[in-house]
């Protein structure tokens, strides 16, 4: 295997075929990185990811990487969590399987990583010629991480690319054993302990966001089952809605699309005349985030159907 690298690339994966490809051919290819190595952790029922994976590698034998396949199936967090444990390098950059890194993100990684943060989430861009709901789910999810934003200190940090310093993922334990959310609860954890997290669009990857309407409904109401879910156990912010959930679907929805405008309007103006075209759209989502959310906060723990797999989109 070589010398210790300097950085592990963890990349999860279920049923990924569709995707991985892309991303994995642009983490073999990187330029002006120190030695890495890349770790794919997939649980899906066939073969197909990880076929996909081993055909870039064998076009590209000069980067090590390793197919790790689990048994049964694991959500990204728990992927993650057996990636990290696999990793040789005291330096860990988790980047989603749907997504396409830079030419440069490892790079990147190390240097925001040497200039002394503890983590650093990178710019979540949108891929080419998304359809309108898929600009609407990446709003919602990434709209704070989109590469038009600044540098900046920040508790959240999203886990689709995500550069972190081995020690500091140990100490908090990793990842929570959760469908969604698992991010902000790992980033909270640090952000209460005083850890130096940053967001930083040096880093930078493109999502590629599925489309259709049903799937954002669904992936809306699943997203803010987690966020409930999560506050409930954690403790993050909005303990105002976990102790009286019945407020959510009522000052949720509003407040979470003024909040979008405003945001965009200061860092994203580009996305402003599509929020308002798509503004009652964007309420409508952010409504059933909100009874998700409700759903999340009254469920006992893995007790509503959206914890689990039959949820996924």
């Amino acid at each position: 295997m070589g010398g210790v690298p300097a950085i592990s690339v963890v990349v999860p994966s279920y049923r990924a075929d569709a995707t991985i490809g892309a991303c994995v051919e642009a983490l073999l290819t990187q330029t002006g990185a120190p030695a890495f190595e890349v770790i794919v952790v997939d649980s899906s029922p066939g073969d197909a990811t990880l076929a996909v994976v081993r055909e870039c590698a064998a076009r590209h034998a000069s980067v090590p990487l390793r197919c790790e396949h689990l048994a049964a199936r694991a959500f990204p967090g728990v992927a993650r969590n057996v990636g990290s444990r696999l990793a040789r390098a005291e330096r860990l950059l988790f980047v989603d399987a749907d997504c396409v890194p830079a030419s440069d993100v490892v790079a990147a990684a190390v240097h925001v990583l040497d200039d002394g943060a503890s983590a650093v989430s990178g710019a979540i861009g949108l891929a080419p010629a998304a359809g309108p709901s898929a600009r609407l789910r990446h709003l919602l999810e990434f709209k704070e991480s989109l590469p038009s934003c600044p540098p900046r200190r920040t508790w959240m940090l999203p886990s689709a690319c995500l550069a972190i310093r081995r020690d500091v993922f140990e100490r908090y334990g990793g990842f929570p054993e959760s469908r969604a959310s698992e991010d902000w609860q790992l980033d909270w954890r640090m952000w209460q302990a005083g850890e130096d997290l940053r967001f930083d669009p040096i880093l930078r990857v493109l999502h590629r966001t599925p489309s259709g309407w049903r799937s954002l409904w669904r992936y809306s109401r699943l997203l803010g089952f987690h966020s409930g879910a999560g506050r409930r156990r954690g403790g993050l912010p909005g303990q105002l809605f976990v102790r009286h959930p019945w407020l959510a679907p009522l000052l949720l929805p509003l407040g979470r699309t003024a909040r979008a405008f405003g945001w965009c309007a200061r860092h994203a103006r580009g996305e402003v005349p599509f929020l308002a075209l798509y503004g009652p759209a964007y309420l409508a989502m952010a409504f059933v985030w909100a009874l998700g959310f409700r759903a999340g906060v009254l469920a006992e723990d893995g007790s509503d159907r959206l914890a689990h797999d039959g949820a996924s989109p």
